[in-house]
């Protein structure tokens, strides 16, 4: 197992600064959990997950805004296929 430094700090964000690339993701709150786990292991820089909502023809749907601060996490992430096999 490699120790990433940035560990002792504390990456995950509770809000999403304006300078992260972000990406929406649909799925169920249960499923946040292992992506949440799967970023932390995975990726190396700090990083937010927020609901949000997203209105389309009048309805709302309550959706996850992952933001990432260096933007090869987010293409980690992306290439990974992991958001895709939990969406809705």
């Amino acid at each position: 197992m490699k120790i990433n430094p940035k560990n002792f700090f504390t990456r995950e964000l509770d809000f999403l600064p304006p300078h992260f690339v972000n990406t929406v993701v649909k799925t169920h709150e249960g499923n946040i959990e292992h992506i949440k786990t799967w970023i932390y292991e995975n990726c190396h820089g700090r990083y937010s997950i927020t609901k949000d909502v997203v209105f389309n023809n009048g309805v709302s749907r309550p959706v996850y805004v992952l933001g990432f601060e260096n933007p090869g996490d987010l293409t980690l992430l992306a290439l990974s296929g992991l958001t895709q096999k939990h969406q809705n």
